[in-house]
């Protein structure tokens, strides 16, 4: 059984790009980040504009914040049915900027891990849904997100059962629309073109949280017998 996915993504996308990829101001407490894990403080992007979350969505209704690790991620074909996502999809639609996302292919003991962008997009974005959790005794509120996954396409299939759900900048009006319909918004939840993507396998400093910076992005050789299908190069 594979694990999670989508669980981890890169965004060292500087400010000022971003705020002309999504036309808002980007917070003063944003950080790039090469290595983004559960249970960190990620960029968001809803109707009103960008807002830093934690990745691990925990519900209005839950106990406490322990639930947000396993939820990281909700599956476009449960979201509208699963009490822990359904008032997030429902009410609470984001957008989530990222530069490439990682998964581990695994042979055996062997975890390779690859990088997996857009090809010729600098940065994209992720369909996500949120929640805001109050704590009842300091009455803090906790804001959170979750990324959708759906099947995958053919260069993430090699590597991963489930892919993310990359939203192309023509839907994202859609996704965040606080009208649209369940079946408008399951047309979007789809995967995006193989066509339109690049894989590349990277070192496995990756594999620790703690490690960041953009080297983690730089292409290293894959001695693997199956390697995913590959189109464009990095640089």
């Amino acid at each position: 059984m594979l694990g999670p996915m989508c669980g981890r993504f890169a965004l060292g996308t500087p400010g000022k790009r971003l705020e002309e990829i999504f036309g808002f101001p980007v917070p003063d407490e944003y950080t790039p980040c090469f290595n983004a894990a559960p249970g960190t403080d990620v960029l968001t992007v809803g109707g009103r504009g960008f807002a830093v979350r934690r990745w691990g969505l925990v519900p209005s209704w839950a106990d406490g914040p322990e639930i947000g690790p396993r939820l990281i991620n909700a599956r476009c074909e449960t979201v509208f049915d699963k009490p822990s996502f359904r008032e997030g999809v429902r009410a609470h639609r984001l957008l989530i900027p990222a530069q490439a996302f990682y998964e581990w292919r695994r042979e055996g003991r062997e975890r390779t891990p690859f990088a997996f962008a857009l090809d010729g997009v600098d940065c994209f974005a992720m369909a996500g849904i949120g929640a805001n959790w109050t704590d009842p005794h300091s009455g803090g509120v906790l804001g959170t997100v979750a990324v959708l996954t759906c099947p995958p396409n053919t260069i993430m299939a090699p590597v991963h059962e489930r892919m993310p759900v990359i939203l192309p900048p023509s839907a994202w009006q859609g996704w965040l629309d606080p009208a649209a319909e369940r079946e408008e918004l399951a047309r979007l939840q789809v995967p995006y073109p193989a066509q339109g993507m690049r894989a590349w396998p990277v070192s496995r400093r990756v594999n620790s949280p703690v490690t960041d910076g953009p080297t983690l992005l730089e292409p290293v050789p894959d001695s693997g017998p199956e390697r995913p299908p590959r189109q464009g190069t990095l640089l």
